[in-house]
């Protein structure tokens, strides 16, 4: 299975020599738009957040500098790991500040701004209700046309050899974060590789190797498009992967 992860998620199931693809519309969330303190991947980005078992925080930010803001890879990663250890439930709602069986050094970063819940990443860099839910969107979408194209093959997800990742923002996820928040389902664990900006390998090898070009107009006729909308179950299906 290929996964494209950005704005639009592109993925291709390759089975038994066939080649079969769907899109969905995942939107900018993944690219630290809507986000309240969402930024590009540059100097002052949170890119990285993981909590260890004793609730000591770990967080690096592009360039070492003062955090000024989360980008892709961090919102994943500060998003799944609260998951995993319950600031964030199931349904995607933030757990209040006087929450029981939460970690100490978790819980006393769970805040109240103009009466509404947010968790403190770093200084005032804060992760809110609203960002939540646009990452529920995002990977809903994309996890949603995962599903739809291992059921249109009898696949289940135990049965896919490997998992490709691809995208230049993809390059920058953890296996563990896109499980944890249920982007991919757990049974793709240990089979997961990032494989970077395969658009842009695409394009060279394209520009630079007639050969391929041919070959490329070809298998491109033999792909079966998968319409994800003339599935009559589709917003059904869209609603339940947007838990955790």
């Amino acid at each position: 299975l290929f996964v494209d992860i950005g704005t639009n998620g592109e993925m291709v199931l390759a089975c038994d020599g066939q080649l079969s693809a769907t899109s969905t519309a995942a939107g900018p969330a993944f690219e630290g738009m809507n986000i309240t303190h969402g930024m590009r991947a540059r100097a002052g980005a949170v890119e990285f957040f993981d909590v260890e078992e004793d609730g000591t925080i770990n967080i690096k930010v592009i360039g070492e500098e003062e955090a000024a803001g989360i980008c892709g890879s961090g919102l994943l990663d500060i998003v799944g790991e609260l998951v995993a250890y319950g600031v964030i439930n199931k349904n995607g709602k933030l757990a209040e500040p006087e929450s029981e069986g939460i970690l100490p050094a978790l819980r006393e970063r769970i805040l109240r701004q103009n009466g509404k819940l947010a968790f403190e990443v770093a200084g005032k860099i804060v992760l809110t209700q609203k960002d939540i839910r646009q990452v529920q969107l995002a990977k809903g979408a994309v996890r949603t046309g995962i599903e739809f194209l291992l059921k249109d093959k009898g696949i289940k997800a135990s049965e896919v050899d490997r998992v490709l990742i691809a995208g230049s923002f993809g390059y920058h996820l953890r296996a563990k974060s896109l499980i944890n928040i249920g982007l991919l389902p757990p049974e793709f664990e240990g089979r997961i590789e990032f494989i970077g900006n395969t658009s842009k390998s695409g394009g060279h090898a394209f520009l630079l190797n007639k050969n391929y070009r041919a070959k490329m107009a070809e298998l491109v006729k033999t792909v079966e498009v998968i319409e994800l909308a003339n599935y009559k179950d589709f917003n059904k299906a869209f609603v339940s992967c947007l838990n955790f």
